[in-house]
C-alpha cells in the first residue's frame, strides 16, 4: 500500500481546517463529490445511512467537496445543508486535493488505514456495493484490529 497524500481542506460549518493528521490513528472512508452530479448524489445518500447506522465509531467518513469542479460558489454548501448530511463535510481548495488523490471524477472514494496508507481507491464507475464489498478487509488490516481491539493480536 502506498502512502496517502498529505491533504489540508476547509470544513465551512465548523469554520476550521481539516487534515490527514486529524484522522491519524483512524481508519477513514474519504470521498470528493460535487453538488451537480447524479452520481455522487447516489453515493451521498447510501454513505449517510452507512453513517448513520454504524454511529461512526470503528472507522472516520469525510466528504470533501470539489469546489474547482462546482458550477455555483458554494454549492457543495447548499447541497450539504438542504440534504442534511451528516457526515463530515469539507471544501478542497479548487482541485488541489482531488488532483494529489489523481482523481479521475466524482465521485472517488479512498479508504485510508489508521496509518495514512491507502488500502484502496475506487473511481466514479464503481457502484457503491462494490466499494463495501471491500469494507471488511479494509476494517481488517492489521493496523486497525489493533486500534479499534478487533482480532485477537
Amino acid at each position: 500500500m502506498k502512502q496517502a497524500p498529505a491533504f489540508s481542506v476547509y470544513d465551512p460549518f465548523k469554520d476550521k481546517e481539516i487534515t490527514n493528521e486529524t484522522y491519524k490513528g483512524r481508519p477513514l472512508v474519504l470521498t470528493f463529490w460535487t453538488s451537480w452530479c447524479p452520481d455522487s448524489h447516489r453515493d451521498l445518500q447510501k454513505k449517510e445511512v452507512l453513517y448513520t447506522q454504524t454511529g461512526n465509531v470503528s472507522f472516520a467518513m469525510l466528504n470533501v467537496n470539489v469546489t474547482g469542479r462546482e458550477r455555483a460558489h458554494q454549492a457543495g454548501q447548499k447541497y450539504a445543508r438542504a440534504h442534511e448530511m451528516k457526515i463530515p463535510m469539507a471544501e478542497d481548495r479548487g482541485t488541489d486535493v482531488y488532483e494529489r488523490y489523481q482523481c479521475q471524477g466524482v465521485p472517488t472514494t479512498v479508504l485510508i488505514t489508521p496509518d495514512g496508507k491507502i488500502a484502496e481507491q475506487f473511481g466514479d464507475n464503481t457502484p457503491f456495493e462494490e466499494i463495501m464489498k471491500h469494507f471488511p478487509s479494509f476494517l481488517q488490516e492489521p493496523s486497525i484490529r489493533k486500534e479499534t481491539g478487533k482480532g485477537g493480536e
